[in-house]
Protein backbone atom coordinates (compact mmCIF):
# COMPACT_ATOMS: atom_id res chain seq x y z
CA UNK A 1 0.00 0.00 0.00
CA UNK A 2 1.34 3.23 -0.78
CA UNK A 3 0.07 6.94 -1.34
CA UNK A 4 0.80 8.81 -4.27
CA UNK A 5 2.14 11.82 -3.72
CA UNK A 6 -0.37 14.91 -3.38
CA UNK A 7 -0.71 17.68 -5.56
CA UNK A 8 -1.03 21.17 -4.20
CA UNK A 9 -1.47 24.14 -6.48
CA UNK A 10 0.34 27.46 -5.71
CA UNK A 11 2.12 25.74 -2.90
CA UNK A 12 4.97 22.85 -1.98
CA UNK A 13 5.29 19.79 -0.25
CA UNK A 14 8.59 19.97 2.25
CA UNK A 15 10.88 18.66 1.92
CA UNK A 16 11.01 17.36 -1.60
CA UNK A 17 7.81 15.15 -3.31
CA UNK A 18 9.05 11.57 -3.44
CA UNK A 19 6.67 9.48 -6.31
CA UNK A 20 4.52 7.59 -3.23
CA UNK A 21 4.60 7.35 0.41
CA UNK A 22 4.32 4.57 2.53
CA UNK A 23 1.41 4.30 5.66
CA UNK A 24 2.23 6.60 8.57
CA UNK A 25 4.71 8.87 6.68
CA UNK A 26 3.81 12.28 7.16
CA UNK A 27 4.40 15.48 4.54
CA UNK A 28 4.13 18.88 5.33
CA UNK A 29 2.98 21.78 3.19
CA UNK A 30 4.05 25.34 2.64
CA UNK A 31 2.31 27.82 0.35
CA UNK A 32 3.90 29.83 -2.34
CA UNK A 33 4.48 33.80 -0.84
CA UNK A 34 1.09 35.59 -0.56
CA UNK A 35 -0.76 32.42 -0.52
CA UNK A 36 -2.34 31.29 2.97
CA UNK A 37 -2.60 27.93 3.70
CA UNK A 38 -6.40 26.58 4.32
CA UNK A 39 -6.67 23.49 5.58
CA UNK A 40 -4.10 21.32 7.89
CA UNK A 41 -0.24 21.40 7.04
CA UNK A 42 0.75 17.92 7.96
CA UNK A 43 -0.74 15.41 6.47
CA UNK A 44 -0.60 11.55 6.82
CA UNK A 45 -0.42 8.33 4.46
CA UNK A 46 -3.30 5.61 5.69
CA UNK A 47 -3.56 1.76 5.08
CA UNK A 48 -5.80 2.84 2.69
CA UNK A 49 -3.47 5.14 0.48
CA UNK A 50 -5.30 8.25 1.05
CA UNK A 51 -3.82 11.32 3.08
CA UNK A 52 -5.53 12.31 6.31
CA UNK A 53 -6.30 14.79 7.75
CA UNK A 54 -7.58 15.85 3.84
CA UNK A 55 -4.60 17.69 1.83
CA UNK A 56 -5.15 21.45 2.32
CA UNK A 57 -5.73 24.43 -0.57
CA UNK A 58 -3.08 27.33 -0.54
CA UNK A 59 -5.38 30.71 -1.26
CA UNK A 60 -4.47 34.12 -2.55
CA UNK A 61 -3.74 35.90 0.89
CA UNK A 62 -6.36 38.64 1.54
CA UNK A 63 -4.28 40.53 4.26
CA UNK A 64 -0.53 40.48 4.40
CA UNK A 65 0.06 40.87 8.42
CA UNK A 66 3.45 39.89 8.06
CA UNK A 67 4.78 42.41 5.76
CA UNK A 68 3.64 46.08 7.27
CA UNK A 69 3.46 48.87 4.61
CA UNK A 70 3.43 46.07 1.72
CA UNK A 71 0.68 47.33 -1.15
CA UNK A 72 -1.22 45.10 -3.03
CA UNK A 73 -0.93 45.95 -7.24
Amino acid sequence: ARCPAPQIQNGRIVPAPRSSYAPKDTITFECEPGYVIRGPSVVQCQLNNTWQPPVPVCEQGKCLASTPGASLP
